[in-house]
């Protein structure tokens, strides 16, 4: 060690979500895979939600597209723990929300194939303050009672019997949606639920159109997930669906009046 290093020993709520991650991790992804997309539409939707007073963000852009994709394609939307599925009624999304911990509290979101992009932006940016607030209060508790189970293999043996629970595992919907801006790639390798959906900056790039090179706005969507559930062309079902969503208009005609004839045009081209 340095003069100057020193040791920091975690507070139990640290070593509860420490050990979780750990239990998590025992049964890593079986696949990571890249998509990229353009998000000319997205923007469009965006600043027409926000001209009219709704807190629109690529996070709502990109759980509505999902929750789109799964309602098309039922047989993909499960949970698998063991020899148990579980095949929702409705579209359960968990919302990656940042908070004070290294392990950001899931924001679930039910029958979201159901609730037009007005209404589903509206209530992540009022309910994500609420997550966030639950989660530092639970937080709070593994401070003060986490002595409890003062022993990492006690904790972790805890933590696999609750996920191993379909309802346990049902809290954070049958795909988890996480943005991350700042980075160009977002993914996750800690999996709790079928899959993870992840995305980083929306920025200008230069692509081929048509055989020439244009300039448009671009993401890079990842998702992880168990194998057991997806195999390579179901996630390709399922991502391409989220693709073609997200590039045409179909979701300024969630917006009420639709679009405008230039936004239309740039959704069909």
């Amino acid at each position: 060690m340095k003069p100057n290093d020193r040791f920091e020993g975690l507070d139990f709520a640290d070593r509860w979500l420490a050990d979780g991650f750990r239990v998590v991790q025992e049964n890593p992804p079986g696949f990571l895979v890249l998509l990229d997309v353009e998000m000319t539409c997205a923007r469009l939707v965006i600043d027409r939600l926000r001209r009219s007073g709704i807190r629109g963000s690529y996070a709502g852009v990109l759980v509505r597209a999902a929750a789109l994709a799964l309602s098309r394609n039922r047989d993909l939307h499960s949970v698998l723990v063991g020899s148990r599925r579980l095949r929702p009624g409705k579209v359960r999304i968990g919302l990656s929300v940042a908070n004070e911990s290294f392990a950001a509290p899931v924001l679930r979101l039910d029958a979201v194939e159901d609730k037009p992009l007005p209404a589903l932006c509206q209530e992540i940016a009022n309910r994500a303050p609420e997550a966030r607030i639950e989660d530092s209060r639970t937080l709070a508790t593994l401070r003060r009672w986490g002595w409890l189970v003062p022993f990492g293999w006690m904790r972790r043996l805890l933590l696999r019997i609750a996920f191993s629970s379909l309802r346990f595992r049902h809290l954070f919907g049958a795909l988890q949606v996480t943005v991350l801006p700042g980075v160009d790639i977002a993914s996750s390798l800690a999996c709790g639920t079928t899959a993870v959906l992840g995305m980083g900056n929306v920025t200008e790039r230069v692509v081929v159109r048509g055989g020439q090179s244009a300039v448009r706005l671009m993401a890079t969507l990842t998702c992880s997930g168990d194998h057991k559930v997806w195999d390579g062309a179901r996630i390709a079902r399922v991502l391409g669906e989220v693709r073609g969503i997200l590039e045409s208009g179909e979701l300024l005609n969630e917006l009420s009046g639709g679009g405008t004839n230039e936004e239309r045009l740039v959704g069909t081209g």
